[in-house]
């Protein structure tokens, strides 16, 4: 039996390193609760600006200690996290459908604007897309998503806030179907 081979980190362009990609669960609530929103038919991008701790590069002590082992996350470069449930498909399906996202990332940075946090939810027909089709749906939504950045950015509302009716205590007096 042939000896497995080791991975290699050596190019930089083929591996997804820790500082870009979103791990920690609050990171991914708060995008999530927070974030703007783009929708492809398969996909449901999220994009938010950075906390202040990824912001200025600070993290855990843990992080600290172990900063010489780990690589610096490259500063302005947007991080990404990614979520696939099993609307998507079988294990296998949806391990696909995100090794293709994290592809296209590493591929084509053009794509995802700079100095932002990204979660994108895969939705249900994600499995079966191959790269073409998943660098399709990017390519389609490009501008929109760079607009939702500098909004994200800007400290502007989330999308779905901006469309959203009042609530009763925020209409008040001026419309009389609140009594």
């Amino acid at each position: 039996m042939a000896p497995a081979r080791p991975r290699s980190s050596a190019s930089s362009s083929s591996s997804f390193p820790r500082g870009r990609r979103i791990r920690k669960r609050a990171d991914f609530v708060r995008i999530q609760n927070g974030g703007q929103r783009v929708t492809t038919r398969h996909l449901l991008i999220l994009v938010a600006a950075p906390n202040d701790a990824v912001a200025r590069g600070a993290g855990s002590r843990r992080a600290e200690r172990s900063a010489s082992l780990a690589p610096e996350p490259v500063p302005g470069a947007p991080r990404l996290g990614l979520v696939a449930s099993r609307k998507v498909g079988g294990a296998v399906a949806r391990n696909r459908a995100k090794r293709l996202l994290r592809e296209a990332f590493r591929r084509f940075p053009e794509l995802f604007p700079e100095r932002v946090d990204i979660v994108v939810i895969l939705r249900t027909g994600a499995g079966a897309l191959g790269l073409d089709d998943v660098l399709a749906e990017l390519r389609s939504v490009v501008p929109v998503l760079r607009r939702r950045a500098r909004e994200a950015l800007a400290g502007g509302p989330p999308a779905a806030a901006r469309g959203a009716p009042k609530a009763a205590d925020e209409r008040g007096a001026e419309d009389p179907s609140v009594r």
